[in-house]
């Protein structure tokens, strides 16, 4: 005999013998069904009253939106037997219902169009004369079943940067909550820098002395320098050629501080202050430590440069 005849078997075995019982009790299963929630209960599958003891037996659960799902007798009486709820229990009606889960689907488009609309209020503002700043959202997914109304909330509300990111957004509708991450490239410009002519190392840096250019950040080579404003107290790090697009690394402050120059050296300890007479070992820029040989004591201290020919060494 094969599985399927055995089981059939036993269930004409196990309601030919509840039929006669004094308790029965009758599970009618309609041809089709709705279910508005992501699960469904015997009550509610029912088309006949059922006793309020089984009434609670969940049948499905997490069922998705706009999905649908064969249940037949077999599989319920399954149910009540693991719960030992199946005594008495009858059935009448049809022999399988389709549960339709309700629902509708949310288009990929109308997603993405609800992730612009929130993404719009966090982009960077341009710089003054720049092209516009814009983005766009990289969503490979298909669309998302949803009951009733939903929203997409991002969940970190931060500027975004330019360049590439990730996102995630908080997916809700009436019934269920999912994050959904997706990919975000923003696309600002920035001022890139080029000499006009050579510049010698440790040379002192104006912005008129380069050509400016706006350039898409979310593209080209990483490390570029960007902006007028970052060249003010900086000097060349190398020697520059007019044909280089200048990189961050190409600049560094200005020392206020010259290796074997006389600095005023502050020591504090406590709440007591005094100042000596110390030559600087390298140069410095303003909140380096520099090393400087005390002239009285000959002693070597690591000390902060807070100002030019000024430094600090807190004991």
């Amino acid at each position: 005999m094969t599985t399927r005849a055995t089981a059939a078997l036993l269930l004409a075995v196990l309601l030919g013998g509840l039929a006669g019982r004094a308790d029965a009790w009758v599970c009618t299963l309609p041809d089709s069904l709705t279910v508005d929630g992501d699960r469904l209960t015997l009550g509610r599958l029912s088309t006949s009253p059922v006793p309020s003891g089984v009434a609670g037996l969940n049948l499905l659960a997490g069922g998705q939106p706009n999905t649908t799902v064969t249940l037949d007798r077999k599989t319920v009486l399954r149910k009540l037997v693991s719960g030992g709820l199946a005594a008495g229990v009858q059935f009448r009606g049809a022999s399988a219902t389709t549960v339709v889960f309700a629902g509708a689907t949310v288009a990929a488009n109308d997603l993405v169009r609800a992730m612009q609309e929130a993404l719009a209020p966090l982009l960077p503002a341009a710089e003054p004369g720049a092209p516009a700043t814009w983005f766009e959202v990289e969503y490979g997914r298909g669309g998302v079943g949803a009951v009733g109304a939903w929203r997409l909330v991002p969940l970190d509300n931060a500027v975004l940067a330019p360049g590439r990111q990730q996102v995630r957004f908080r997916f809700e509708d009436d019934l269920h909550t999912e994050i959904i991450p997706v990919t975000v490239i923003v696309h600002r410009y920035g001022e890139l820098a080029t000499p006009l002519r050579a510049i010698g190392h440790d040379q002192e840096l104006s912005a008129d002395m380069f050509a400016w250019e706006w350039a898409d950040l979310a593209t080209g080579t990483k490390g570029r320098l960007v902006g007028r404003r970052v060249l003010e107290g900086t000097c060349a790090a190398r020697t520059l050629t007019p044909d280089t697009q200048l990189l961050e690394q190409d600049i560094r402050s200005i020392p206020v501080v010259r290796a074997g120059d006389p600095v005023e050296l502050a020591v504090r300890r406590g709440g007591v202050a005094v100042s000596a007479r110390a030559f600087a070992r390298q140069d410095g820029t303003l909140g380096q430590t520099i090393p400087v040989r005390n002239e009285l004591t000959g002693d070597l201290v690591n000390a902060r440069v807070v100002g030019p020919g000024s430094v600090e060494w807190r004991r």
